[in-house]
């Protein structure tokens, strides 16, 4: 603008120098007040998550018992305190100091109703983000529970894929993920109303005030200086929406950091401790407590099962299998090199595919296995059909492979050590009936004097898949009531 006249005596040199100044100065200040700022709120997260970690580690009676949706949202709180340094406290001082300067400023200029109008649209744009930042929800319990839905659904995705009911998880999955989002959407829509009501505001009152500055004969570089700066004082108070939202969460954070009780503790989930001996010539499991639940009563498990045998642990979905299983596992685990028999192999829910080869996965479990060891363990799980090799790259967790293929592939890891006992979880998850009995004979043959413990939902459907000498033990049993029910219906 100070060159629009084509022969105007005006320097260009010395107008440009200087707001090329002004910028890098901006620039310069803006850049050490955001390190400033990240180094504090930094400080802050750090003592709150200290502060909080310390406090729980001196109440005995909440020390260790913390699930990990508790310890998520601990952290998460620290962060949200932390963070209102940046996002809420600092925008506040800014407006207010703008605020309260360009009133000083303007009255100085002599035009104290245009400081009155600003001090009052400033005053009304906090207003309307109070007012927002109060119907504000916090959205921490639905997050949190979205993010325990999502992993649990994922952990159940194979055994309810095996069920037929991969869908309904699904459903439930996408619903609540709905859920979710339209409260974000809602909460998004609030915001934007409120963020519109104070642009509007500001737009109204940065006419009045030109229109009053104007009315008084001001003339043009007074008019321009005025407009210019009522302008930047509106933009800082339009801030105020996103720093008053951020200022309650950090309230509620800071509150629930206060106290320990407002956190969801539990005590670890804990697998019962059963009475597990093993030597080369069988497994005994005793004194294994099955809880009380809604479909069964509480009752004690014993079960032996010698070379050679197989036993299979049958029940529905959460009748216990896993657990049962799991806690076996862990009761047969030694440190290296301490004395006992070895050769106990087991394959669980949770187990893992390394990315990388078919041929590197075997080889975790034996380092000696050669291509022709595991070209014939891929054979014996049928897994050759589908075009695997020791070469075939499985992906990121095994994601490159089906369901079912994943399993085999556990199975033909577990056989390369050549267990005396092996224990597994689901074998047939994801097969067909024939492939099934299949896989089920195969690990008898190539292990025919192991003992086997397998869990799965029912018996085989070919007896004769894991060899002649295999026996049950059903973690299904009605409650008490219930079958005494029965029975006296089957009387009448």
């Amino acid at each position: 603008m100070a060159g629009a006249a084509a022969y105007s005596a005006f320097s260009y040199l010395a107008p440009s120098g200087g707001v090329r100044a002004f910028a890098l100065g901006r620039i310069a200040t803006g850049y050490a007040s955001r390190v400033v700022l990240h180094a504090a709120a930094l400080r802050r997260v750090g003592a709150a998550r200290l502060g909080f970690y310390d406090r729980a580690a001196a109440e005995p009676g909440t020390h260790g018992t913390w699930s990990g949706a508790a310890l998520d949202r601990v952290m998460a709180d620290a962060d949200t305190t932390g963070m209102a340094l940046i996002q809420a406290t600092a925008p506040v001082t800014v407006a207010a100091a703008m605020t309260a300067g360009g009133c000083l400023v303007i009255m100085l200029t002599g035009y104290p109703l245009a400081a009155v109008v600003l001090a009052v649209t400033a005053g009304a744009c906090a207003a309307l983000a109070i007012l927002n930042a109060r119907r504000s929800d916090d959205g921490s319990h639905s997050r949190s529970a979205l993010r325990a839905e999502l992993v649990t659904a994922v952990d159940a995705w194979t055994e309810m894929a095996s069920l037929g009911a991969a869908d309904r998880l699904a459903h439930r999955t996408m619903w609540r993920l709905h859920a979710f989002e339209d409260r974000r959407y809602h909460s998004a829509v609030r915001t934007a109303r409120a963020l519109g009501g104070a642009r509007a505001v500001a737009a109204l009152a940065l006419l009045l005030t030109v229109v009053a500055v104007a009315g008084r004969s001001a003339d043009v570089v007074t008019l321009v200086f005025l407009t210019l700066l009522i302008a930047g004082v509106l933009g800082s108070a339009e801030r105020l929406v996103a720093a008053a939202e951020s200022s309650t969460r950090s309230k509620q954070a800071d509150q629930r950091l206060a106290s320990l009780e407002r956190y969801e503790t539990r005590p670890p989930e804990r697998a019962p401790n059963p009475l597990v001996t093993y030597d080369r010539r069988g497994l005994t499991v005793s004194n294994y407590v099955l809880p009380d639940t809604s479909t069964h009563n509480a009752r004690t498990i014993e079960f032996s099962v010698t070379a050679g045998q197989t036993l299979v642990i049958n029940g529905a979905s959460g009748s216990g299998k896993t657990t049962l299983l799991s806690a076996i596992t862990v009761a047969l685990q030694r440190p290296a090199g301490s004395p006992g028999p070895g050769g106990v192999t087991a394959v669980l829910a949770d187990d893992y595919l390394f990315t990388g080869t078919v041929a590197d996965n075997i080889r975790l479990a034996n380092p000696a296995a050669t291509d022709s060891d595991v070209t014939d363990l891929l054979a014996g799980m049928l897994l050759d059909r589908g075009g695997l090799d020791p070469g075939t790259r499985i992906g990121v967790e095994g994601r490159d492979l089906s369901g079912g293929e994943q399993r085999r592939l556990h199975i033909a890891r577990a056989l390369a050590t050549r267990p005396d006992l092996l224990l597994v979880d689901e074998p047939t998850s994801g097969l067909d009936t024939e492939t099934a009995n299949w896989v089920l004979a195969e690990i008898r043959r190539r292990l025919p004097h192991a003992v086997l413990v397998l869990a799965m939902h029912e018996p085989p459907a070919d007896p004769e898949a894991v060899g002649t000498a295999w026996s049950t033990v059903s973690l299904d049993q009605p409650r008490e009531a219930e079958r005494r029910t029965r029975q006296g219906t089957e009387r009448a």
